[in-house]
């Protein structure tokens, strides 16, 4: 070869080694004849493997076990010549014992036979993006649960375990996104994020999980008092308001904190107790600082036992409704019954209500609950209809809408297809909605309402008179009927102040056309003072408990409420 020539191959071979220098990726050639694999120095730095020259084998045993068949089976595939490059993402361990996530790009080279000879390509490093939140820079979930495993694994071994984990979450984060929109929530986020940064002590670390809450590790942490002590002083400094297109913004935090020790087995178990302790801090008003205590994993456990029986139970039966008759007070006549759930739970015995419905709620189980509930109810009322019983006559079936069922956008399909089902007809079915359940989406609420009461379902507003803006609700929803919640039925003989509102209700009612259920009458001085007032309807223990059907048909056969006499409160 000429000097020239010789000199310029030497000056492209030299561009191209300080290429590879200054490359973020890293780069590898494994040999398939000999087995070697030569590494870039930005590979090695990559895997924290610093020698050359070793078998694919040496790369391969730091692949994380969940990673390793699909990336060994696209390398199978390259070598006999299905493919002729391979991509793949996999955790790899580092020197250092945390995993980092990598790329690997190949193709194959092939001798003059088209024999594969040679795999080659890059290797880069994804560990930042694939753990990090986009919106907050903060290490994510996967982050944090690698960072704790070491953390325990140093603990295991040297006995140290001076540190805790934090969950916080910002209380009302959805009403910031719901009426400044989702752009002020990810300002506040993000905000959040730096004031969480700035207050942490060296060697700590923060990571953000779904929605607007984070973990921390709290290196140092001697006590259960220090990490309470620092809570406090994160809840102070998001006191400070953010300023957000002429909006102040407070944020509120709620804090569960847990205390590492040798009982410690994984990093779930340590962040699912500050979860649990974080979750009764929510419960507080305003939100506190919850110390983790052992009795909290054994409820949450407990918790998890009783949504796994819930689901099961409404597949297999175990869900049954009672009804408690709705009066005409001055008749005594049964003018309706409103449906109400109970679970006979296999080993706890007969359920009320306020034992799982708060579950169904959270879960999601509630739809299904719901959809059930509402066609047994319908079912039973055209039992009844076929029944002869002339007491029932007319009578109309009142079930409940949870807020959760409410926001269900095929509502009022939902609702026409239980009354075509059951051959119900629309006046026959009430249904009770509450104050909470308009709150969410007015607009939508009211095209639903609008919707339900066109198919001639009635609608009861529930629980009247304990929220805030229930007169409102008057004016803008198409309720056909108020019921008067027991708390003010309950109190009005001897309280002036329930009495008065109990009027006051009655008399709007009558202005407005529309009708009155009384709740929660248990005494004669109750009823004889709801007549007085003019309140034509009501239900309560004084007339009877919520029954079974069969106990119904009992009690109608035997004209117990043709004789115009109460009924006493039966089981």
């Amino acid at each position: 070869m000429p000097r020239e020539q010789r000199r310029k191959s030497g000056d492209d071979w030299y561009r191209y080694a300080l290429a590879l220098e200054a490359s973020q990726e890293g780069f590898w050639d494994w040999d398939l004849v000999a087995d070697r694999l030569w590494c870039s120095k930005r590979w090695r730095s990559i895997t924290g493997l610093e020698h050359d020259g070793a078998g694919l084998s040496a790369w391969m045993e730091r692949v994380h076990p969940h990673d390793k068949p699909r990336f060994e089976a696209e390398l199978r595939a390259a070598r006999v010549g299905k493919t002729k490059a391979i991509r793949n993402e996999h955790r790899i361990r580092h020197e250092d014992g945390a995993w980092r996530w990598v790329l690997a790009r190949g193709v194959v080279g092939e001798d003059a036979k088209g024999q594969v000879t040679h795999l080659a390509g890059s290797l880069t490093d994804h560990t930042a993006s694939r753990l990090a939140d986009p919106l907050t820079g903060l290490p994510n979930r996967l982050f944090l649960v690698d960072y704790l495993e070491r953390r325990l694994e140093r603990g295991r071994q040297r006995g140290d375990w001076d540190f805790a984990v934090l969950a916080l979450a910002l209380d009302r984060f959805e009403r910031v996104n719901e009426t400044l929109g989702s752009s002020a929530g990810d300002r506040l986020l993000m905000e959040a994020a730096e004031r969480l940064q700035a207050m942490l002590p060296e060697g700590s670390v923060a990571a953000r999980l779904n929605g607007a809450e984070f973990l921390v590790c709290l290196d140092a942490v001697r006590t259960e008092a220090e990490p309470v002590r620092l809570a406090g002083e994160l809840m102070a400094a998001f006191r400070e308001p953010l300023a957000w297109r002429g909006h102040r913004i407070t944020a509120r935090l709620a804090i569960g904190a847990a205390k590492a020790d040798a009982t410690c087995c994984h990093p779930e178990e340590l962040m699912s107790d500050a979860e649990n302790a974080l979750t009764h801090a929510k419960q507080d008003e305003p939100p506190g600082v919850v110390f983790y205590s052992r009795g909290m994993r054994e409820k949450a456990l407990e918790r998890l036992e009783m949504e796994a029986d819930l689901e099961r139970a409404i597949r297999s039966g175990e869900l049954t409704l009672f009804y408690q008759p709705e009066v005409d007070l001055h008749t005594n006549r049964i003018i309706g019954f409103e449906a109400l759930v109970r679970w006979r739970h296999p080993r706890r015995g007969l359920l009320a209500p306020a034992e799982f419905i708060p579950l169904a709620e959270e879960t999601g189980l509630i739809l299904p609950l719901g959809d059930w509930g509402m066609a047994e109810a319908c079912r039973q009322m055209v039992a009844w209809q076929k029944s002869g019983h002339a007491e029932l006559e007319g009578a109309r079936m009142s079930v409940n809408l949870s807020a959760r069922q409410f926001e269900r956008a095929d509502l009022v399909e939902r609702v026409r297809q239980v009354l075509e089902e059951t051959g119900v007809g629309p006046g026959r079915l009430r249904l009770e909605v509450t104050e909470s359940s308009l709150i969410a989406d007015a607009a939508s609420a009211l095209r639903t309402m609008r919707a339900l009461s066109e198919l001639g379902v009635g609608l009861h507003m529930d629980d009247f008179g304990v929220g805030y803006s229930s007169l409102n609700y008057l004016q803008q929803y198409p309720f056909d009927t108020l019921k008067i919640d027991r708390s003010f039925v309950q109190g009005m003989v001897r309280d002036r102040e329930s009495w008065q509102i109990v009027k006051t209700i009655l008399d709007l009612a009558r202005s407005l056309g529309m009708d009155v259920v009384a709740e929660g009458i248990e005494d004669l001085e109750q009823l004889e003072e709801l007549k007085r007032m003019g309140c034509p309807c009501g239900q309560g223990y004084y007339f009877a408990r919520p029954m079974e059907p069969a106990t119904i048909d009992v009690l109608v056969r035997s004209g117990g409420w043709q004789s115009g006499q109460a009924v006493p409160a039966m089981a």
